[in-house]
């Protein structure tokens, strides 16, 4: 664990963004080699006493939770690196943390913090913290050239087809979990309209589906979506995504020919947005460039298929396991270690063929997959050894992780006069923030498209590990979730991703 001096001025920070266990600081210090560097510090409820102060989640022994937090950053690297590729995970340094820096900086960032998130804050009771590159920009800037980032939070990429589902839920065999959360949130008041996208087009891999699905995201974004331009947060709107790459493109094109500055004069000028859509000889979408590179990269399609996989029970069997084993022997349900995890992990992969995971077609990997557990829906479940039933709900665990995390992929033209365009990675960047400390790295790739060529890099972030304990409140919000669906909408829409 690092301790780097230069990290603990509260005004070399500055408030990025927050979901509900986590807040994101930007560094904006004058060191150099903390420029493309981001905070991630847990979250606690406020204190009911207080106005000022966090209820931490604390034991009370520093060095355990040092050693607890330390180990988040394992299980991102090498839990899910080992399921999704360590290329594809964000890299972590834990980075010690002293109490009056973390209470001055709490304060700080109050202001900047919106109301909804406010009912937790800081936890002034964490000694450990976690750098991480800032990935809405690039290690090494290009000059003249603007760095566009968006963050999409697919959610859930699957329609279950688990055997063990109940009757009563066969809903969820045709309607997927986004679309249906979305009726709960307009009862609740958490959203006003009903979004637009659907998890299932954007996991589909077909070219207009993926399309499809992120113009979905811009018309309602919700929390779905975020841009960033050279790391600041942008509104995200047709306008907005459209002009962010019309920019970059003027910045960096000093000399455009004729015909191609025409294109855009008329495609910019046209009143209506889907005429820009329309045309596929004007200037280059940006979702354009991400529809190429989420069907170009294996990213998307692990991760919706580990999903699946990795939740063969449904969380109505998976609670079941989870009680019976609670009812029996509480002593042996402690929360999974890293260690656990791992070995959950790799016992998966041991019973998996990625290769055939990742290229067969949806019926067959359903059938191998089903094929996979050795146990069937009839079996009684409560038979299967001890050590064995805690593996499936640690593999649950694991699903829920991939369902909850967030994608960043950053873009910008690529005018090299060396521009090729390929897949493989072509630039291998690194930045070394403290001596004997791990260095982050960030790799590239090229893609091309409408004849323009761009450098991109694809990432997954927000890869906690999470908690058994959530188990009962997983199975609580899942038939909260199907039961109003089905009381205000029933059975009459279409099956998501029928197309």
């Amino acid at each position: 664990m690092a301790t780097i001096l230069e990290l603990y001025r509260v005004d070399y920070w500055k408030y990025r963004a927050e979901g509900n266990a986590n807040i994101v600081l930007q560094y904006i210090g004058p060191h150099s080699r903390f420029r493309n560097t981001v905070l991630r510090l847990r979250k606690a409820d406020r204190l009911n006493d207080s106005g000022t102060g966090w209820e931490g989640t604390n034991s009370g022994d520093d060095t355990i939770t040092m050693k607890n937090l330390t180990k988040e950053s394992y299980f991102a690297t090498e839990v899910i690196g080992l399921l999704l590729g360590q290329d594809f995970v964000e890299q972590l340094i834990a980075v010690a943390l002293p109490p009056g820096f973390l209470s001055s900086l709490a304060l700080a960032m109050e202001p900047s913090r919106p109301e909804s998130r406010r009912q937790k804050g800081i936890d002034l009771a964490q000694s450990v913290g976690f750098l991480a590159l800032d990935h809405t920009r690039f290690i090494k800037p290009s000059p003249g050239q603007s760095d566009i980032a968006v963050e999409i939070k697919p959610k859930w990429g699957f329609l279950t087809k688990s055997a063990f589902l109940r009757k009563d839920q066969d809903i969820k065999r045709r309607k997927c979990r986004f679309c249906m959360y979305q009726h709960q949130k307009i009862k609740t008041g958490q959203e006003g309209t009903l979004s637009k996208y659907c998890p299932i087009d954007l996991f589909s891999g077909t070219e207009l589906l993926v399309q499809d699905a992120l113009d979905s995201l811009v018309d309602t974004p919700q929390n779905n979506l975020r841009l960033f331009v050279n790391g600041i947060q942008q509104p995200v709107s047709r306008e907005s995504m459209a002009q962010c790459l019309s920019e970059s493109s003027t910045s960096t094109s000093t000399q455009p020919d004729e015909q191609q500055q025409r294109r855009k004069s008329q495609w910019i000028e046209s009143d209506n947005p889907l005429d820009h859509e329309k045309d596929a000889s004007g200037p280059v979408r940006l979702t354009e460039v991400l529809t190429q590179i989420l069907v170009e990269s294996p990213l998307l399609r692990r991760l919706g298929r580990l999903q699946q996989a990795l939740d063969s029970l449904d969380v109505e069997t998976v609670h079941r396991l989870y009680t019976y084993l609670l009812e029996h022997d509480s002593a042996h349900l402690p929360e999974p270690t890293v260690e656990e995890f791992l070995e959950t992990a790799q016992a998966f992969m041991d019973r998996t063929d990625m290769n055939a995971m990742m290229t067969e077609d949806q019926e067959t990997f359903e059938t191998h997959n089903a094929a996979g557990l050795g146990f069937e829906p009839e079996d009684d479940l409560e038979e299967l050894p001890e050590s064995l039933q805690l593996h499936f709900i640690r593999e649950f665990l694991l699903s829920a992780t991939l369902k909850d995390c967030s994608i960043l992929v950053t873009i910008r033209r690529d005018t090299s006069s060396a521009a090729v365009a390929t897949t493989a990675s072509i630039i291998s960047s690194r930045l070394e923030v403290d001596e004997g400390s791990p260095e982050f790295h960030e790799a590239c790739h090229q893609i091309k498209v409408k004849e323009e060529m761009f450098v991109y890099k694809i990432t997954c972030i927000d890869l906690d590990p999470k908690k058994m304990t959530s188990v009962p409140m997983y199975l609580k919000k899942d038939r909260t979730i199907v039961d109003h669906y089905l009381a205000t909408v029933g059975d009459r829409e279409a099956t998501c991703g029928a197309n």
